[in-house]
């Protein structure tokens, strides 16, 4: 897996630390910051000559900055926190910054993905609003739905594209749970869904290219309950027409592992699959469904390899991408 070369850490509270590599930069650097990664006001560096990272305080809180991070003598590149910090967000993060295999960055800003949304709080949603999404793709069912609802800000077009969270149907998991006591069965299970996710849930990702190729400047979020499986597949299908390299792909799948909080999420998941066991037996049963595991997503890129060839392939087998496709969707959201 490869990691970008500036990391980005912020409280959410107009405090940010920045740090990177020495391949990026071992001299001084020039930091300028705004509030629109395409205005990014340069006449005057927010820190200047700074050696490895430097620490930020004192900027307007509870909004999305971003910084455009200069080796010295050079134009240097945009960046921002990968993690949106709303607060009751779950795994709410930006694809944006992402080097691809052509020498462009994914755009920041304008591709989304999250968890469910029905926790945000007031602050949340005013964050929420700043970020100016105009459309989201929701993998959830209408019972996901229904019990995780919550009216977003702007009136974002909801694009519903229904991903059942199981082979075939929402009570793939309930029989899991049921008929195993053993975490090494959900596992297996967590591989069959994914691999499910790229066959039987093909026509759902062909309707997000649809939208992802729709005339217009949009900002997009795709979304499902955790923001982990189903919203992990599709970010890494985006990411993968965009022309990102397939071990980026895997770190930011892993990134889950960061944002997700998945100790907080067990009574949520026994209740949503009526699970019986009780105590640490059924905490240690429903974790691997929890987890991020490189190897989920790696069920799914096997059998894209195994049955089309590579992902470039599938994208142009299963959604019809050719390579005008390809061409618009990186004019749109890659500079």
């Amino acid at each position: 897996m490869r990691a970008p070369a500036i990391r980005i850490e912020g409280n959410g509270e107009g405090s940010y630390e920045l740090t990177w590599t020495p391949a990026f930069s071992s001299g001084p650097v020039d930091v300028y910051i705004g509030d629109n990664p395409d205005a990014i006001n340069m006449e005057v560096a927010l820190v200047s000559g700074a050696i490895g990272g430097t620490r930020i305080s004192g900027v307007a809180p509870r909004v999305r900055h971003y910084f455009r991070v200069c080796p010295r003598g050079e134009l240097g590149v945009i960046a921002a926190q990968r993690d949106v910090p709303l607060d009751g967000g779950v795994n709410f993060r930006d694809l944006g910054g992402y080097a691809t295999n052509h020498g462009r960055r994914v755009k920041w800003g304008r591709l989304y993905r999250s968890g469910h949304m029905s926790n945000l709080s007031g602050p949340g949603l005013a964050y929420f609003a700043g970020l100016n999404i105009d459309t989201v793709c929701d993998f959830r069912l209408s019972v996901e739905r229904a019990n995780e609802s919550i009216a977003l800000p702007n009136n974002p077009r909801i694009e519903v594209l229904e991903i059942p969270p199981g082979v075939k149907d929402r009570f793939y998991f309930h029989r899991v749970f049921r008929d195993s006591n053993d975490p090494a069965d959900v596992v297996r299970a967590v591989h069959d869904v994914v691999r499910s996710m790229v066959d039987g849930s093909a026509a759902r990702y062909q309707r997000l290219f649809e939208v992802l190729l729709a005339p217009g400047d949009h900002n997009i979020l795709i979304n499902c309950s955790a923001g982990k499986e189903r919203t992990g597949v599709g970010a890494a299908l985006i990411l993968t027409a965009l022309g990102v390299p397939r071990e980026t792909i895997y770190y930011d799948f892993m990134l889950s592992r960061v944002y997700f909080p998945a100790s907080n999420e067990v009574q949520r998941v026994l209740e949503k699959y009526e699970v019986a066991a009780v105590g640490d037996a059924a905490t240690n049963l429903v974790m691997p469904l929890l987890e991020t595991r490189e190897s989920y997503l790696r069920a799914a890129f096997d059998f894209i390899d195994e049955n089309f060839g590579g992902g470039i392939e599938y994208l142009n087998a299963q959604f019809g991408l050719g390579a005008a496709e390809l061409r618009r969707l990186r004019d749109q959201y890659t500079h």
